[in-house]
């Protein structure tokens, strides 16, 4: 008798503008397997529920996890008084709230009253008991729910098994989830692609998981088992098309309201190539599975053109940690050639020049994560950045110049850091106003998996808890170290809070400006012999002219330019080249950072 359908469910809180490329992942892996699997997103029901523009600020991660607060009811009953989450956390509640013109007691009605009635309803409108297991994929904010909807299919359905999968579990937290969660049979820890198929025939048939990597399991005796994690995936150009028909039929079935085109999450690459040698100590990412692995060149190729003609789309974004390197040349030179119209997003290294974006630019690249973090070249050694504060600089200057999207955030609270490093940001802040803002600037904190968190002592991060919002999400019996990803610490040795108050205020000021129709400029005009720089960043316009000796030496600090260079090429008259640096300077025209200059100006000529 052929094997029941499999159901592989993905719950809120998630945007609804982009498909859980979990869901679109593992379908193809288990019907190459020869499964039937009726994939389920159920955070675009959701969306449906409570309308998008709510959804969509849930779905953003804040310290409030409100995301997942509105679960708990549903996954614990009462776990703390709503009244003591709604009052510690009301001004992140009243910024997630605004931009759908609700107060934060929907929150509480959600909480209440809505979201057990959504998950009540999704147990009696669909007949589960039809498929061989219910499968869970869970990142994110996506615990709570799943918690929620899998103890609800339990009660209703006592031998349907129930597997919980996905990035959010290493054992540590697996562990903790079958240790109070009776109602989870299994949880799968580790990259799914070789051991699911396995896996999915022994729960479907009811066979002992024993030796099964990857699996985390309840024995005969009911004592909690687990065989290892499973192997990362080492050829990634095994795994199979991604499947995103579900997601497509269903949003339209649903009539979301759609801004924008359809972007699609695409995975060329695992790990990181980076973390391998420099584990960067904030980053709680990849954990057991740091080894950088990815899609062959020909393989992302196909997909793409794949993708594009089955789902008519030409934009993409890459869920990888990070851009493999020979992808600059290889994938973007080839799209390039090729003169496509597709537009890719990827994190990056902020270490690519000047050339290379301009390539990958030509090749679809329109968005980037760079991972910036500071202007600090002492701050960027302490988190083991390896980059220097000029280079990121940079990197803004040339993302500008290209329009290419700079997704970045700037950090600060790093043992070892300095009055001076705080006052460094406060005064290169004003003069980047012309360049992307970061998304904010935020204190660094040891998440699960980072060197801060699992070498506390060394980073000198002295005792970590986890942070408040967790009491409101798990009943006492949790033990909360072991199942939160934020943690709070008792850091030491660094400025007191007030010191990075007015970088603070600046960053607030920059990202308020950008939301103005006309945006802070900075730009240059060149004529024969001359260079015109138009600066209009503090509210007023201000005109210079550098011509000729002066005019080639601005250019040459387009790229940033050691100090010894810019002598060997304009020092034979040391005093004009030293008053005409020190007027640039003074002119917050030519940034002087690392014993290097570099040109602030972007040129309107779009040959650069």
């Amino acid at each position: 008798m052929a094997t029941a359908p499999i159901a592989l469910v993905s719950m809120p809180s998630l945007r609804d503008d982009i498909p859980s490329f979990q869901l679109a992942l593992l379908k193809p892996t288990l019907e190459q397997a020869g499964y039937t699997v009726v994939p389920h997103s159920v955070f675009l029901h959701f969306s449906s529920f409570i309308g998008s523009t709510l959804n969509q600020a849930l779905a953003e991660v804040h310290m409030s996890l409100a995301g997942e607060w509105i679960w708990s009811r549903a996954a614990f009953g009462e776990v703390k008084p709503s009244h003591e989450y709604l009052s510690r956390f009301h001004h992140d509640l009243v910024s997630i709230c605004e931009p759908a013109g609700v107060g934060p007691e929907v929150l509480l009605e959600l909480r209440d009253e809505r979201c057990p009635q959504f998950i009540e309803r999704l147990v009696e409108d669909h007949d589960w008991s039809q498929y061989a297991f219910v499968g869970f994929t869970v990142v994110f904010q996506q615990m709570l729910a799943s918690l929620a909807l899998a103890k609800a299919l339990k009660r209703k359905y006592p031998t349907l098994p129930i597997v919980f999968g996905g990035a959010t579990f290493e054992d540590d937290i697996a562990a903790e989830v079958m240790a109070h969660c009776p109602f989870v049979d299994v949880v799968h820890c580790g990259d799914a692609d070789q051991t699911l198929p396995e896996l999915a025939r022994r729960v479907a048939k009811r066979l002992p998981l024993d030796g099964l990597p990857g699996a985390m399991f309840r024995g005969p005796d009911g004592a909690v088992r687990f065989n290892g994690r499973a192997p990362n995936l080492e050829q990634m150009d095994l795994t199979p098309m991604p499947d995103f028909d579900e997601f497509i039929a269903l949003r339209d079935d649903l009539e979301l309201e759609r801004k924008g085109a359809l972007m699609l999450p695409i995975e060329t690459a695992r790990g990181c190539w980076y973390g391998m040698k420099n584990h960067c100590t904030f980053c709680g990412l990849n954990r057991q599975g740091m080894a950088f692995r990815s899609k062959s060149p020909a393989q992302v190729l196909e997909m793409l053109k794949h993708l594009s003609r089955r789902y008519g789309t030409r934009h993409f974004n890459a869920i990888d940690n990070i851009l493999a390197p020979e992808y600059a040349e290889a994938l973007f030179g080839v799209l390039a050639e090729a003169k496509t119209d597709l537009e890719l997003h990827y994190e990056i290294r902020p270490t690519v020049s000047r050339a290379q974006l301009r390539s990958m630019r030509r090749g679809g690249l329109i968005s980037v994560q760079p991972g910036v973090e500071s202007f600090s070249t002492h701050v960027l050694t302490l988190m083991k950045k390896f980059t220097t504060g000029i280079k990121n600089v940079e990197l803004l200057k040339w993302t500008a110049y290209f329009q290419i999207s700079n997704a970045y955030n700037l950090l600060y609270g790093f043992p070892g850091e300095t009055v001076d490093d705080a006052k460094l940001h406060a005064k290169v802040i004003p003069q980047l106003f012309h360049y992307q803002p970061p998304y904010g600037m935020v204190k660094a904190r040891p998440d699960r998996g980072s060197p801060m968190y699992e070498k506390p002592v060394e980073q000198k991060m002295g005792t970590l808890v986890p942070v408040a919002v967790y009491q409101h999400l798990y009943p006492p019996e949790f033990d909360l170290n072991k199942i939160s990803y934020y943690f709070d610490d008792t850091r030491t040795d660094v400025p007191p809070r007030e010191t990075y108050d007015e970088s603070l205020a600046l960053v607030e000021e920059w990202t308020e400006r950008w939301k103005d129709s006309e945006r802070p400029s900075l730009t240059s005009f060149k004529t024969p012999g001359s260079l015109s720089i138009h600066d209009e960043r503090h509210g007023r316009r201000v005109a210079t002219r550098f011509d000729d000796r002066a005019a080639e030496l601005y250019e040459f600090c387009a790229d940033a330019r050691r100090t010894v260079d810019v002598v060997e090429q304009f020092g034979a008259d040391r005093p004009w080249l030293d008053a005409t640096l020190e007027e640039m300077i003074e002119k917050q025209l030519l940034l002087e950072l690392d014993g290097r200059y570099l040109a602030l100006a972007l040129p309107v000529n779009p040959h650069h």
